[in-house]
């Protein structure tokens, strides 16, 4: 008896600039001149601001925000020296609401607290996150997305802390948070679907898409992955998570993955893994409009800075065909063997929703994924069949076990299915 497996892949600031608002939809800038609000660094002191605008002048970046904790007395030299291109986040739990008007009117553009390992959503005065949201002042980087693995947590207490979360964002509708490290969430295929039912439910929740090694999305969610930016391209916002310790590689690598299709190697599942190439529009949101549009002094400071930001977002762009996010299929036959007319076993694949031939390879792999066999190498285009004679690629017959096929297109593997032999 044999299984089958089918493989569904779907692939604020408050220092006074007067620019007067821009009318009609967002203009659409294009990547030579793309504004870019990094929402999530690590900054300490007058050294570390002017050495970041430096970085973010090699890289294409715009306005860091950091969080770390600095006093009102940099204020003066950020708005003086660096054009407010450095906003600040401040921390605090049991505020009393005029504790966070006081924040506001010094100049913090949010508060923020490390959720992840200490202090549960829940900890925080209902009348502090309510103020927050009259105030427009935005929770900055809710801990609740780092995975399970991490070393801080064990999956029980990850759990814990993300549904607590989830029950305070749902009570303060009027206040925006934003979700650190969200692309963690997007390591799997069922984390994906996780992330899209946090959106679902809470239209108040954002998400940082901060570059780690944990964030290089593995075949097949990329499409996934594409869809999911392009379904809610308003809720997630670029970061970073520098420090000045750190050099720029990050940046660029997260601006290939986010703007290319060319393969990509990096994080923890190695790679080349394909960049998402989102559209025009989706980019201009994830890099600065979103931020514009939730977090005070962004708006304010482009737009001083001579950058044209409306009201009204970005026309949205068609998607770049034969990047959408249609699923391939492979699906494994199960036939039972009287019925066999033969030694071989039946591999079918449907491409016919990418709409257009692709080059590729099938591939035969055992279960520490060396190649056997390759089934076909050549262009892929609609529904095609292929055989495995269950023989390696030296003509030697393999024997029961679990077993997988890869399709490889062009130069990505994109789609994958596990099956037995007995």
């Amino acid at each position: 008896m044999r299984t089958s497996v089918i493989l569904l892949l779907f692939p604020f600031i408050f220092f006074g600039c007067q620019t007067q608002k821009a009318d009609g939809p967002q203009k659409l800038y294009n990547m030579a001149e793309i504004p870019i609000v990094d929402m999530h660094t690590h900054l300490d002191g007058l050294a570390q601001f002017a050495q970041t605008v430096k970085t973010m002048d090699e890289w294409g970046g715009t306005i860091s925000i950091t969080l770390n904790h600095n006093d009102t007395s940099v204020l003066s030299y950020i708005k003086d020296s660096l054009n407010n291109r450095i906003l600040l986040a401040e921390r605090g739990i049991h505020l009393t609401p005029g504790q966070v008007q006081k924040m506001q009117d010094q100049g913090y553009v949010g508060l923020k607290s490390h959720l992840r390992y200490h202090t549960l959503l829940s900890e925080f005065s209902s009348e502090q996150l309510s103020k927050m949201g009259e105030l427009g002042m935005p929770f900055i980087a809710m801990h609740i997305a780092d995975p399970p693995e991490d070393v801080y947590y064990n999956p029980d207490k990850f759990m814990v802390h993300q549904q607590d979360a989830e029950r305070i964002i749902r009570r303060h509708p009027e206040t925006n948070f934003i979700m650190a490290h969200g692309f963690y969430l997007t390591n799997r295929d069922s984390d994906i679907d996780t992330l899209r039912r946090f959106f679902e439910r809470n239209p108040n929740l954002y998400v940082d898409i901060v570059c780690s090694k944990w964030w290089d999305a593995p075949q097949p969610a990329y499409l996934k992955l594409r869809k999911l930016l392009i379904d809610y391209k308003d809720r997630f916002l670029f970061g970073t998570d520098y420090k000045v310790a750190r050099s720029a590689p990050a940046f660029r690598f997260l601006r290939e993955k986010l703007e290319t299709d060319k393969p990509l190697t990096f994080g923890m599942n190695g790679g080349p893994t394909p960049g998402l190439a989102l559209p025009p529009d989706v980019l201009n949101r994830i890099y600065y409009w979103n931020a514009a549009k939730i977090i005070p002094g962004v708006k304010e400071t482009l737009m001083g800075l001579g950058y044209e930001i409306s009201d009204t977002p970005p026309v949205a762009s068609p998607v770049v065909p034969g990047l959408d996010y249609n699923p391939a299929y492979i699906t494994v036959i199960e036939h039972p063997d009287s019925s066999r007319l033969s030694g071989n076993f039946p591999v079918r694949i449907n491409l016919a929703a990418y709409g257009r031939p692709l080059t590729g390879r099938l591939e035969i792999l055992n279960i520490k994924k060396e190649v056997l066999q390759t089934l076909y190498a050549g262009t892929f285009d609609g529904n095609m069949a292929f055989a495995w004679d269950e023989k390696n690629s030296r003509g030697e017959k393999v024997g029961p076990g679990t077993y997988r096929v890869w399709l490889i297109l062009e130069g990505n593997k994109c789609a994958e299915t596990v099956f037995e032999l007995f």
